[in-house]
């Protein structure tokens, strides 16, 4: 997210319209990528079921080569349809009434960025989900800063020509965002294979299919749950499109405003995943209730901190991103009012998120895809068009559509968290 943050500020001092074409394609690539992504969280969850059972005197139910064999496995066969989707991205911009730069340009910077969709999928995202499992979550604390400073510097390098480089203006920024995610993935791997408990666990061993059904049981829905909460910020994102690049270019800004704040409860939300997988498979409830506990907490401290930020400071914070030619006043102003509006949806984001890692950790996967599916597209998706649209709202009544959904959806997820911890 940190990426996404550096591209959208420094694609802003080329102008409003390069703000807009390369915010809405950048969230298109990695939120369609991540989408996909997410069927390898059963990896994590496997993992730290067993390390805990195996650390408590316990049976694990499977070894780690086979899980990560299967992980790998796994996340090559999710890589065609997520890059056949990525493909036709122009034609689904065309389709869905986007204005013409955003087509023709939108879909010529994601096609650069497809070149760096393996390891994305493949080498970070199996890390991502493995490492905390393992115990080596700080191999990512030092590793992924990096990635976003490298992403940093060759994008301005790229974008503005740098240290004797063309200056490739708005493609120069996808060009850089490939190559990091090439240098990172390769990195993460090597030094993976530098440690021998790693190495140990990553070695590749014939895939049993017993392993992959039981992957593809947790992670089909983890994946059919994060589609649906990744559909509504991205249909709310194209619908803002459609209302003009004025409202896409506020709408980008909050949007990558909320997100960077929000991978503080992403994170939180798997930590009380693994912690509660991992107390789960030792037999002790009493630990993973308390994890999950302790992640509510944290969370609801941050959000109410960064939500007093973004709703009485939003001019601050707006003017981080229009560093070049400054928008019109309307453009600043619905900025301004669509911070406000993420100050307050995120306090039931992360919520939401955390009841979602801790029952996933509990292997409970299926109730709360039923969940984000029906107040995502019902509440989320439906009311936010009605507003926008059918009550002339605007881009504010996609903004209270996303608040909504996700306020249903904390609430159900909050209940059904706290009925499988009782039972347990």
């Amino acid at each position: 997210m940190a990426m996404g943050v550096t591209d959208t500020i420094l694609l802003g001092s080329l102008g409003v319209e390069a703000l807009a074409v390369g915010g809405i394609a950048n969230n298109f690539f990695f939120t369609t990528m991540v989408t996909f992504q997410a069927i390898l969280g059963g990896v994590g969850v496997l993992l730290s079921h067993s390390r805990g059972a195996e650390e408590h005197g316990r049976a694990a139910s499977y070894d780690g080569p086979q899980v990560m064999s299967a992980g790998f496995a796994l996340s090559v066969l999710v890589f065609v349809p997520c890059l056949i989707l990525l493909l036709f991205s122009g034609q689904l911009f065309a389709l869905l009434g986007e204005p013409a730069e955003v087509v023709q340009h939108g879909n010529d910077f994601i096609h650069i960025l497809l070149y760096s969709l393996l390891p994305d999928l493949a080498l970070i995202g199996v890390c991502r989900v493995a490492l905390p499992s393992l115990g080596y979550e700080a191999m990512l604390l030092w590793v992924m800063p990096l990635m976003a400073v490298l992403n940093g510097i060759t994008n301005a390098t790229l974008i503005h020509g740098w240290f004797g480089f063309p200056a490739y203006g708005l493609f120069g920024s996808a060009r850089a965002t490939t190559l990091t995610g090439w240098v990172i993935g390769l990195a993460l791997i090597g030094l993976c294979l530098c440690r021998a408990p790693l190495r140990k666990v990553m070695k590749l061993v014939r895939v049993r299919w017993v392993v992959l059904k039981e992957l593809l049981r947790l992670g089909g829905p983890m994946m059919a749950s994060a589609a649906s909460e990744i559909l509504l910020f991205q249909i709310t994102t194209l619908r803002a499109g459609q209302l003009g690049t004025q409202s896409l270019a506020a709408h980008q800004v909050a949007l990558n405003t909320a997100s960077l704040l929000f991978m503080v409860c992403l994170a939180v939300g798997q930590a009380a995943n693994v912690r509660v997988a991992y107390w789960r498979g030792a037999g002790h409830m009493d630990q993973a209730r308390r994890a999950a506990l302790s992640a509510l907490g944290i969370v609801l401290v941050w959000t109410f901190a960064t939500g007093l930020l973004l709703f009485f400071l939003p001019d601050v914070i707006a003017k981080l991103y229009y560093t070049g030619a400054p928008p019109d006043e309307a453009t600043f102003q619905t900025t301004m009012l669509l911070l406000r509006i993420a100050g307050i949806f995120q306090i039931v984001d992360g919520i939401q998120t955390v009841c979602n890692g801790a029952l996933r950790g509990c292997g409970d996967a299926m109730v709360p895809m039923v969940i984000g599916i029906m107040s995502y597209g019902v509440v989320g998706i439906g009311g936010g068009g009605l507003l926008a649209f059918q009550g002339h709202f605007g881009v504010e009544g996609l903004w209270i559509g996303l608040a909504s959904g996700l306020g249903v959806t904390a609430v159900a997820l909050g209940y059904r968290l706290y009925r499988v911890l009782q039972r347990a």
